[in-house]
């Protein structure tokens, strides 16, 4: 009987925990300054393959498992970027349409690009990697990002490209 008192209690106790990345470290997390930073500089260097069409922007923390699972970022973490004048929305309205399913703001019917902050973890006193990565309709990118703090200023810098199917210049 006092085994099944105790299931509810680590069944809350786990909850509480939230997502975590392949190594542990909850997602939520990841919501700070220098993510931020991360942000920002894959926003600045998103490419535009379909110029002069509007477009929306989400986040999605740590690893997307198609169909099944992702962690969106949360609505406070978006409305950091309020000042880009950018359509930033929650990956957890994403939808996707015929033929290709290719992501789309439901709202508005546009193709979103996907930013996915896939995995974080502090190298040293005011230094984070990354990899975070890029999607829109069929074309995407994943590469490595450092991230420094030096007097309260963070700097993001593009590592190598991991994976994806965009050619630069393209």
């Amino acid at each position: 009987m006092l085994r099944l008192l105790l299931l509810p209690v680590l069944l809350f106790a786990l909850a509480a925990c939230g997502p975590v990345d392949r190594n542990g470290v909850r997602l939520d997390t990841y919501e700070n300054d220098a993510t931020e930073q991360l942000v920002r500089a894959l926003l600045r260097s998103l490419p535009d393959p379909n110029p002069g069409v509007p477009k929306s922007h989400s986040i999605a923390l740590g690893e997307i498992v198609p169909k099944r699972d992702f962690t969106p970022a949360s609505v406070p973490f978006l409305r950091r970027f309020d000042d880009l004048k950018l359509r930033m929305i929650s990956a957890v309205v994403l939808t996707t349409t015929p033929p290709d399913q290719a992501i789309i703001d439901p709202e508005q019917r546009v193709a979103a690009y996907v930013l996915q902050i896939r995995h974080m973890r502090q190298t040293g006193p005011g230094v984070w990697e990354y990899e975070a990565g890029w999607s829109y309709k069929q074309h995407f990118q994943r590469r490595q990002w450092t991230v420094r703090e030096k007097d309260d200023q963070f700097t993001a810098e593009p590592g190598p490209v991991l994976d994806g199917n965009w050619q630069e210049g393209a």
